[in-house]
């Protein structure tokens, strides 16, 4: 029974209560292939590399390796097509964005090219690099429904009026007998005793209903760094560094019905429009420590770790619910800040030197989602908040599992100074699978070609990646039974990215 009332709290959350939900726990540790066109080319798989402007968010170690001062700068085009499923009812949707990707700085100051033993060189640094990217459109439609959004609002009762319940009810599209909340499309028998204020078999469906839900998603998540990192007798490099990560996130959700079937009353309502806005916007700090260790010319080993990134999160939420029938339209706006801890990192990285033709290199990274903690942003709060925040930590930790990224990338010199690449990305599911939610796993493909000079480099990338899982739409037939269980929506999100680099060396 618990873990029923969590998937019920948290999905309610995530369409339209003003409260902390898994979606935001892991937006905020999301990272994507990212960095240069290099880097890209090879699935981001630099943590045992280094001289890359991208060592700088992975392991600020590989800045050791630059035996040079380098500025470069990348930008790209992202396309992202979503398709859906749900209950037999296949949708798609697409969208286009243009990402400011990448923008550096490396400066090598005492470097001593004769040296072999000691300090040989240092390199302070300092960049942009955006992390993800949350552009994307979803479009759910179904003919002949069973289930309805309303149903939520009578599952959600008093644990969010505000945003959900109470405009619902009064825009006359919920009832409450009884103490029992219930959906004006279905009728409710008033000679049925039940001590649970969600509904079940209760009620009785009494027509079909067609929805159609539309989500459009926008923002990003990118870091400014900056850092040092050391040279130690060409064997071992060392490298720390401090990030400022932004986050800005934008949601928009229109979600409307039209129901066909029986109804009591001439002015009983026929369809209604939900609609929702998140506007969020969040930054945060964290710290880097890395080495790298050559224990011969042709072998690399690179470990770092990543510090949590401490966020300070601020969102207004808008919702607003549509009765023309009644002509009644309800609207809400709350506003809500808080603080919110991410898990920490930690990246293995090894990589081979072939001959002088060609590298192959592969990272595995961990991040434990469980790690994550909410906490109230006022310092005097309320200990009602803060036991919230900490109901909603625990509740999370419930749904999120660690996620495990390997990424594996190798470079070739067919014909100098042309570069030939290419790169895998897979990681494990986030979320455990009792729970039907978005995001349980994802895999990239990538390649690219690049051109080299003593002092001017030019790289384009291609970055294919997909995403396949389920998304929560509608109520779960565990509440609604008798009625059909018209979820989880299959869903599967095939990104395409473009990247090209152009950087200049001194």
């Amino acid at each position: 029974m618990k873990t029923i009332y969590i998937a019920s709290a948290l999905a309610l959350a995530s369409i339209g209560a003003a409260a902390q939900t898994y979606e935001d726990a892991l937006r905020f540790n999301s990272n994507e292939v990212m960095g240069t066109a290099r880097s890209q080319a090879m699935a981001s798989a630099f943590g045992s590399l280094g001289a890359d402007l991208t060592a700088m968010t992975q392991n600020p170690a590989g800045m050791g390796v630059y035996r040079a001062t380098e500025l470069a700068i990348t930008l790209g085009v992202n396309t992202n097509k979503t398709e859906t499923n749900l209950n037999g009812n296949k949708s798609t949707d697409d969208r286009i964005s243009v990402p400011f990707s990448q923008v550096g700085a490396n400066f090598s100051i005492g470097l001593q090219r004769e040296a072999t033993q000691g300090l040989v060189g240092s390199n302070f640094f300092l960049g942009y690099n955006r992390l993800a990217d949350f552009h994307n459109n979803t479009l759910y439609r179904v003919k002949d429904s069973k289930n309805s959004l309303l149903d939520l609002f009578c599952m959600n009762g008093q644990v969010d009026a505000e945003a959900t319940g109470l405009l619902a009810y009064n825009a006359y599209l919920t009832n409450d007998t009884n103490g029992i909340r219930y959906n004006v499309w279905e009728k409710y028998d008033p000679e049925t005793t039940i001590d649970s204020t969600f509904r079940t078999d209760y009620m009785t469906g009494l027509g079909m209903i067609d929805i159609d839900r539309r989500l459009e998603q926008e923002g990003s998540k990118g870091e400014f760094t900056l850092g040092y990192a050391a040279n130690i007798s060409n064997k071992v490099f060392i490298g720390g560094s401090m990030g400022i990560q932004m986050v800005h996130y934008n949601e928009n959700l229109l979600h409307s019905e039209e129901f066909f079937g029986y109804t009591e009353y001439i002015d009983d309502p026929t369809k209604f429009a939900y609609k929702w806005n998140l506007d969020q916007d969040a930054t945060g700090v964290n710290f880097k420590l890395g080495v790298i260790v050559k224990p011969v010319n042709a072998l690399r080993i690179g470990l770092a770790i990543h510090s949590p990134t401490f966020f300070n999160v601020e969102e207004v939420y808008t919702a607003q619910i549509n009765n023309p029938s009644l002509g009644r339209t309800y609207k809400t706006e709350l506003e809500n800040e808080y603080k919110y801890r991410t898990a920490g990192r930690f990246i293995a990285s090894i990589s081979g030197v072939i001959g002088k033709s060609g590298l192959i290199t592969v990272d595995y990274e961990r991040t434990d989602n469980k790690k994550g903690k909410f906490s109230t942003d006022d310092d005097f709060a309320d200990i009602k908040d803060e036991q919230f925040m900490t109901d909603i930590t625990e509740d999370i930790k419930e749904v999120v599992k660690a996620t495990n990224t390997i990424r594996v990338g190798a470079e070739v010199s067919a014909l100098q100074p042309l570069y030939l690449r290419a790169g895998f990305r897979f990681s494990t599911e986030n979320v455990s699978k009792e729970y039907y939610w978005n995001k349980p796993k994802e895999m990239a493909f990538t390649g690219g070609i690049g051109f080299r000079s003593s002092n001017f480099f030019a790289d384009i990338a291609y970055v294919s990646t997909q995403t396949e899982g389920d998304s929560f739409v509608l109520p779960n037939s565990e509440y609604d039974y008798p009625y059909d269980n018209n979820i989880p929506a299959k869903t599967t999100k095939k990104g395409h990215r473009g990247v090209i680099t152009i950087g200049f060396r001194f």
